[in-house]
């Protein structure tokens, strides 16, 4: 076995070079991929994004949303979570059995104290009947891929109010994730692992899964990518991972109610959203109004559900001609928040 370090702290890099050695690089061996990234949320890939963020605090937080090619549900990653993907050939791995491929890391967890971790149920990793790993496979041709997340010192609080969505007044026919009891798995370490940084975590992981008392003992194992493969992953963050038209236009089609009092009236607006555009709008309250708020509808008809998109297309008119008291930046928030 092969393994890779990836520096990237940015998911969408990280995701995308996953991709890359899935489709462009063989191996005699399977190769293990650790990567460590900012703040982001990765959706699975039958998965309504709308559905599953609160998008509004990943903008405030800076926090990046992407989308990956497995399936699953929607997963938090930060500074405290070590990613891991093993990638080989399709030819005599069972897709779908992820306690095969996940019991290499739940023994090395093991050897580091972690006594009661443990598959349970179809995908996730659980310490004490709380989730700390989530995963996923993807196969393409005649290779694939079955990676997770090791929460070792993730910021929960931060974990629960980006994935917190309402589902009061959203209708999706999306995948949507199932929200667990969740953990850490550095208070369940043997104490001289408790102290040690995310990147020390995951060095000891390597270091378990080689049996190797040092990484310079597996130089031999490690595999640098070339400049040529940056260059071409690059080009995957663009047309993929870094795409709006993939993070979000792949979402089915799915129905919100936006609704809200002002001084001056009630706004209630109801819209479709397909393939991430506005298929169809219609405003209602008992706002006052100089123009007929069917402009209004007009106009973002078609348009994506974005906020450079919805401020382009009324970046020409007076908001509060249509909705009296209400400015263009509040109606905006009101349809996107």
């Amino acid at each position: 076995m092969y393994y890779i370090h990836l520096d990237s702290k940015d998911i969408r890099e990280n995701l995308a070079a996953e991709q890359y050695i899935l489709n462009r690089l063989s191996f005699d061996e399977p190769l293990v991929l650790f990567y460590i990234q900012s703040p982001c949320v990765i959706i699975g890939r039958n998965q309504n994004a709308f559905a599953e963020i609160n998008r509004t605090y990943a903008r405030e937080k800076n926090i990046t949303v992407t989308r990956r090619q497995s399936g699953g549900g929607a997963v938090y990653d930060d500074l405290g979570n070590v990613s891991f993907s093993f990638i080989m050939n399709a030819a005599g791995n069972n897709f779908g059995d992820f306690k095969h491929f996940t019991q290499p890391i739940i023994d090395a967890l093991h050897r580091m104290g972690a006594a009661t971790a443990a598959m349970n149920g179809r995908n996730d990793l659980f310490i004490d009947d709380k989730k700390f790993s989530g995963n996923a496979m993807y196969k393409k041709g005649t290779k694939m891929y079955m990676h997770g997340t090791l929460m070792f010192d993730v910021n929960l609080q931060e974990m629960e109010t980006v994935l917190q969505v309402s589902e009061k007044k959203l209708e999706s026919k999306g995948t949507k994730s199932v929200r667990s009891h969740v953990t850490n798995i550095k208070p369940y370490l043997n104490k001289k692992y408790q102290k040690i940084t995310t990147e020390a975590f995951r060095d000891q992981l390597t270091l378990q899964l080689f049996s190797a008392a040092e990484l310079g003992d597996i130089q031999d194992r490690k595999y640098e990518l070339t400049a040529f493969d940056y260059q071409e992953i690059n080009k995957l963050v663009e047309k993929v991972y870094g795409n709006d038209q993939w993070i979000y236009g792949e979402a089915p089609e799915f129905s919100l109610q936006k609704e809200k009092k002002f001084p001056s009236g009630l706004l209630d607006i109801r819209l479709s959203i397909d393939k991430g555009k506005i298929k169809s709008i219609r405003i209602y309250g008992d706002y006052f109004s100089q123009k007929d708020s069917r402009d209004v509808e007009a106009l973002l008809t078609g348009a994506d559900y974005d906020d450079k998109s919805i401020e382009r297309v009324l970046a020409n008119i007076s908001m509060e001609e249509y909705f009296s008291g209400i400015s263009k930046e509040t109606f905006i928030r009101l349809l996107l928040d």
